[in-house]
């Protein structure tokens, strides 16, 4: 059983939490596009025009750099989505999820077969060793790579006047990263850092995106919810829901293995480094973790099992901690807050970090839903 431990320890967790976030790549940076500015310099030179004259091996062209500040900042968009499925099949908006298959010791015995992150090539737009992969965009996702650079990278996704920033690795390793504010023109942006938190352009593209469903983006795997078919984690999952028929009961087992399984882990809140991202599977070996690993654990394995599955950052409590959680479709309900559980009748409040620390009293910090402030949704 798990130690009890009171609100004020949970709060400082959760200020330690929000610590983290804020580390993470989610402060506020500075990118200028400095083509015009630096435009004598041959490499800037060679850089803008790689951005103006992408080529799209299939699809559309690449729109031209432009002189321009964007602010790094977190953007508040969250899309509603609550209409009731209409397949009637309660296995994450038809997306297939897999079938019940248990053994005899209720571990899963039949193939794993999810949605994986692939760069097939059949639609890229490339220049240089700037590579975006758009072959899956309808599946919700894009995949992007830079080679040949050694300054730090980000990608930038931008859909009218949102935008999402992530960091990008310069090994020249493809990453996966979400189109999750609906259907449109998006978008794709490389940027290399110039000095402090200014950036400019490398290369970019624009695409239109017609997604499969709207849930796509939610039940494929990203930067922040990285998995595969070979992860331990969705091994684990796959072992969870054996026996499962809905998606509520996908919920309810994967809720309760985490709170039950899973400790905060405090340490790990006060010495992680910015840029850090939830590795599940060591997440799932050390049994310890913060909120993002706790909402990054969750979304992989349900997302694993057909149910669409947001990952959350926002603020909790009358004092805007920072914070991550989790949202999940469950067909006749919509978008469900992960801070609810259904139990016997009725829905309760609850949120796997709160309920994994255990403590009592918690109703002043998570109260009635209210006190949950959604900015960034992955």
């Amino acid at each position: 059983m798990m130690k009890k431990r009171s609100a004020a320890a949970i709060l400082a967790s959760v200020m330690i939490c929000g610590s983290l976030l804020a580390a993470c790549g989610q402060g506020t940076e500075t990118v200028t596009d400095e083509s015009s500015a630096v435009s004598e310099s041959s490499v800037v030179s060679e850089i803008t025009e790689s951005s103006e004259n992408a080529e799209a091996l299939e699809g559309s062209e690449s729109s031209e750099s432009s002189e321009m500040q964007v602010e790094m900042a977190p953007e508040y968009f969250v899309e509603d989505m609550d209409t009731p499925l209409s397949d009637g099949g309660g296995t994450g908006g038809g997306s297939g999820g897999p079938t019940a298959q248990a053994g005899v010791d209720g571990s899963y015995t039949g193939a794993i077969n999810i949605v994986e992150n692939k760069a097939p090539g059949t639609v890229v737009y490339q220049k240089g060793g700037s590579v975006i992969d758009a072959s899956n965009a309808s599946k919700g996702y894009v995949m992007v790579k830079q080679s040949g650079v050694s300054k730090r990278l980000k990608v930038q996704i931008v859909m009218g006047d949102k935008k999402y920033n992530y960091d990008l690795n310069n090994a020249g390793n493809y990453e996966a990263f979400p189109l999750q504010m609906g259907n449109g023109t998006y978008k794709i942006r490389i940027m290399q850092n110039k000095e402090g938190n200014t950036y400019f352009e490398l290369f970019s593209a624009q695409i239109n995106v017609t997604l499969d469903s709207s849930y796509a983006p939610f039940l494929a795997p990203s930067q922040y919810v990285n998995y595969n078919a070979s992860s331990a984690t969705i091994k684990k999952a796959f072992d969870l829901c054996s026996k499962s028929t809905t998606d509520v009961e996908k919920l309810t087992v994967v809720y309760n293995w985490i709170i039950n399984n899973i400790t905060y882990d405090t340490q790990k809140a006060a010495t992680v480094q910015s840029g850090y991202l939830p590795n599940v599977d060591s997440i799932l070996q050390s049994k310890k973790g913060i909120c993002f690993d706790y909402a990054a654990v969750m979304a992989a394995m349900l997302r694993s099992q057909g149910v669409p599955t947001k990952l959350v950052v926002g603020t909790v409590s009358a004092a805007d901690l920072n914070h991550a959680w989790n949202e999940v479709y469950l067909e006749g309900k919509g978008w469900v807050t992960v801070r609810m559980y259904f139990e016997g009748s009725a829905w309760q409040r609850m949120d796997p970090t709160f309920a994994a620390s255990g403590g009592s009293n918690i109703e002043q910090y998570i109260g009635n839903g209210s006190n949950y402030t959604t900015l960034r949704i992955y």
